[in-house]
């Protein structure tokens, strides 16, 4: 084994305090407190409420991991800071940033969910939160909204361009999906399904998208209500199934197979696991995550995805993909008719 194993290992295991320079950051609102000039330290203190050379001390960090510029003139946010974290940007990812602070909380468990098969009890007090619906909604959104353009694109071929099509954003959170169809089609309207806060958040982001005539919000509770009775062309499914058990799971795609016309299409959006789950990366982590965050959520494989799906009575359930720096993998399948 030579020194590069060692290498990895402690860059694995001190990775986490990169993170938390990031967190701090966001938490103590830096980055929007320098804005797009060079601040020095003592007014950064002032503005951000923190004791300066403690402050100063984050700031280097930030500094060496490429996140701040140091100047004659003070510190100043660095290109990547610019462009995914001043809330004016349009890929504005602070809200994500300050999401994962409660979920680094979260983590620091993982071995406790491990011994008991279950979150720990401590890692749903943050939920009672009044805010956190709003600020979950809007970390998911920074997130959603670069990768939903190209969701549109993929689902381009199941999107009839000669009459008006009609699609369900079942437990579709912030909306990012339904705004990014109805931009880019614009025969396409769609309703936003989910519950009451949640589909607050999302009306107050469609009344700013453009297409607010045609994206508008229901609420409601797709473990109880009907979702319709044939009158839907395009169903979408993202990021709804990992929550859920396999009863569960069911039913929702027989109550999503209900809702949509013959023919119509069903779209499911997560992060699929290979099929022997032990990869990719990103949705083995996130299977860990639904561990320690949720009751009984966890990631899914393409065909676990499909299996479901068929027996809701979908057909040709096949999985499609788009490659490039945002990738995008989606189940779909249609119902028969």
């Amino acid at each position: 084994m030579g020194y590069e194993h060692r290498r990895w290992v402690l860059s694995l295991l001190w990775g986490y305090r990169s993170a938390r320079v990031l967190m701090a950051c966001a938490e103590l609102g830096v980055f929007e407190a320098i804005g797009h000039g060079a601040v020095p330290a003592d007014e950064l203190a002032r503005r951000t409420g923190t004791e300066v050379a403690a402050l100063s001390r984050l700031l280097n960090a930030a500094v060496a991991l490429g996140l701040l510029e140091r100047r004659p003139d003070g510190y100043a946010n660095g290109p990547a800071a610019l462009a995914y974290l001043a809330q004016e940007s349009d890929f504005y990812l602070g809200n994500l940033v300050r999401r994962e602070g409660v979920f680094y909380r979260r983590w620091a468990r993982l071995a406790d969910a491990v011994r008991q098969g279950t979150r720990p009890p401590e890692n749903v007090q943050d939920e009672p939160e009044p805010d956190w619906v709003r600020n979950f909604e809007l970390a998911l959104y920074d997130v959603a909204r670069t990768a939903a353009p190209v969701v549109a694109d993929l689902l381009g071929p199941f999107i009839p361009p000669d009459r008006p099509v009609l699609i369900i954003d079942v437990g579709g959170g912030h909306g990012a999906y339904s705004i990014a169809l109805a931009r880019r089609y614009p025969n396409v309207d769609a309703v936003v399904f989910d519950l009451p806060r949640v589909t607050e958040v999302a009306a107050e982001l469609i009344e700013r998208s453009g297409v607010a005539g045609r994206v508008r919000v229901r609420a409601g509770d797709f473990k109880v209500d009907a979702l319709g009775d044939a009158e839907f062309d395009l169903g979408l499914l993202f990021g709804v199934l990992v929550s859920e058990e396999g009863g569960e799971i069911e039913r929702l795609l027989r109550k999503t197979f209900a809702a949509l016309r013959p023919g119509g299409v069903v779209a499911v959006r997560e992060p699929f696991l290979d099929e022997d789950r032990s990869g990719p990366l990103d949705a083995a982590l996130f299977d860990l995550h639904m561990l320690v965050s949720t009751e009984r959520g966890r990631a899914h494989t393409a065909a676990e995805v499909c299996a479901w799906l068929e027996r809701a009575g979908f057909a040709g359930a096949e999985l499609i993909e788009a490659a490039g720096p945002e990738p995008v993998r989606l189940v779909v399948a249609r119902r028969p008719g």
